[in-house]
């Protein structure tokens, strides 16, 4: 045996011996001390390392609460629903977050056989946890790339995240350090552990499900049943390629628009085509900005910017109201209803930008991609990549987990559902992630993101797959149900 084969295989060990310690430590038991929460909850902090390749490191909490069976319990049903709030808070009927109002269907229905317990990401969570990352500086506007006209637009963006991610760090202090889903994946196993599970039966929505991946990659031999809904896929290396999933996404969303307000009598835009519609504003809004009441004015950043936020299928009759009234003289729909949200003052897009963006074009370099953009998807779709890298323009150096190819061999099958009309999880980036998953099984339907709770026939499959690990036959596909009371 040569020196450098003899170098290779110690260094393999070590790393294996490495590895090997910190699925040790995240198997082991964390003690949970549950105590009443309210609205029929019980609470509890699991104390985890801060970085769990440091396992005996300084120490962070996670907050963990439980929604028990109704009925005989098969155990635990551990739960994230990923944005635009924490998990735990979702598990309360009076909540009065942005998420799906058939939520409390699949709550009721899941307890008939689990205790429900639902997670919250690192930083994010209820205000009587203690563990809120509260940032003093609020970040841009998600939308803000979107309207933003000069290079000094962009300067103005970058500096109010840097600014922001500034006071995020300041307030975290040391649990900065540990705001990756790699992490937030070994907290996962030692709630697991904690709870006595032997394997874990997991539900996750949006970013729940980049948890899961890194679970599946950290601990396959662990896993029962694995229920991904709104896959948001952190398994492209390159920025380019994931921004052109979003794109031609988007494009299509446009034509899908159009060929529902054709079917929709409620829609303002009924009668006519309503992507025509849509390239006629543009193209007036380009030759001047559109007037709007009260002698306000809607330039072109304003528009695209507007629409952004109402090309979601739940916004669609909004959207169309906004665009008719725009065309009759008044585009003030775009600065109320439509208008941009302002940049929040939590730390989860810090942790999004840690996981999907550690490296951020530069500003020249966003031009060639947003060029390259146009190309694919000239209408609508390119201004994708401004509202994506506007999560993160400005922020850096906080830690990381980049994306990367899923490295996932033998587990048990796995659950997809995939929306034909999920433009926030683009499903092109889901498809691409259940590819990599040799026992992944995929269930399509006919709406958008977070539709598990309001399609009745996607409910009752994952209920199935979750209870007795039953899947649909292959190629079976719940028709859209959601997206039929858009406007009625």
């Amino acid at each position: 045996m040569n020196r450098r084969t003899l170098i290779a295989l110690c260094l393999a060990a070590c790393l294996a011996a490495s590895l090997g310690g910190i699925a040790l430590a995240s198997a082991q038991t964390h003690r949970l001390a549950w105590r009443e929460c309210g609205d029929g909850l019980r609470c509890a902090e699991l104390v985890v390392p801060i970085d769990w390749a440091d396992p005996g490191g300084p120490k962070t909490s996670v907050h963990v609460a439980e929604l028990p069976a109704t009925g005989k319990s098969m155990g635990p049903l551990i739960v994230n629903f990923g944005g635009p709030g924490t998990s735990t808070a979702m598990l309360r009927p009076s909540t009065d977050l942005d998420f799906p109002p058939e939520l409390p269907i699949v709550l009721k229905e899941l307890r008939t056989r689990f205790d429900v317990i639902a997670f919250d990401p690192r930083g994010m969570s209820e205000p009587q946890s203690g563990n809120t990352v509260s940032c003093a500086e609020p970040a841009a506007s998600i939308f803000g790339l979107i309207s933003a006209r000069t290079k000094q637009d962009w300067d103005t963006h970058a500096a109010q995240n840097a600014a922001h991610q500034a006071s995020c760090r300041k307030t975290a202090k040391s649990a900065w350090y540990g705001l990756t889903s790699w992490n937030v994946a070994h907290d996962i196993d030692a709630l697991r552990a904690a709870l006595g599970q032997e394997k874990l039966v997991y539900a996750g929505n949006s970013y729940g499900t980049v948890y899961a991946q890194a679970y599946l990659e950290l601990f396959p031999q662990r896993v029962s049943r694995m229920y991904f809904d709104g896959t948001a896929d952190h398994t492209q290396q390159e920025f380019e390629p994931w921004l052109r999933n979003y794109a031609r996404t988007q494009e299509r969303h446009l034509t899908r628009f159009r060929d529902w307000c054709a079917r929709l009598s409620e829609c303002a835009l009924h009668g006519r085509d309503a992507g025509k519609a849509w390239d006629e504003l543009v193209a007036r809004a380009r030759r001047a900005p559109l007037p709007a009441s009260a002698g306000r004015t809607v330039h072109e950043g304003q528009l695209y910017a507007g629409a952004v936020k109402g090309m979601n299928p739940a916004r669609w009759p909004l959207l169309a109201t906004a665009i008719r009234k725009a065309l009759d003289g008044d585009a003030a729909n775009f600065l109320t209803e439509l208008a941009p949200d302002q940049g929040s003052s939590s730390v989860g897009g810090d942790s999004l930008c840690d996981d999907f963006m550690p490296k951020l074009p530069t500003y020249e370099e966003f031009q060639g991609i947003e060029a390259r953009l146009r190309e694919i998807a000239p209408r609508f779709g390119w201004l994708e990549g401004r509202y994506e890298l506007g999560r993160c323009w400005g922020r850096n150096g906080g830690a990381s987990w980049a994306p990367h190819p899923l490295r996932v061999k033998e587990v048990p099958p796995v659950l997809f559902a995939i929306g034909e009309l999920d433009n926030n999880t683009n499903y092109l980036g889901q498809q691409h992630v259940a590819e990599q998953i040799p026992s992944a099984h995929v269930l399509w339907h006919g709406d958008g993101h977070a539709s598990w709770g309001g399609n009745t026939c996607l409910r009752q499959h994952v209920f199935a797959y979750l209870t007795t690990g039953a899947l649909p036959e292959r190629g079976t596909r719940c028709p859209a149900e959601r997206i039929q009371k858009v406007g009625k």
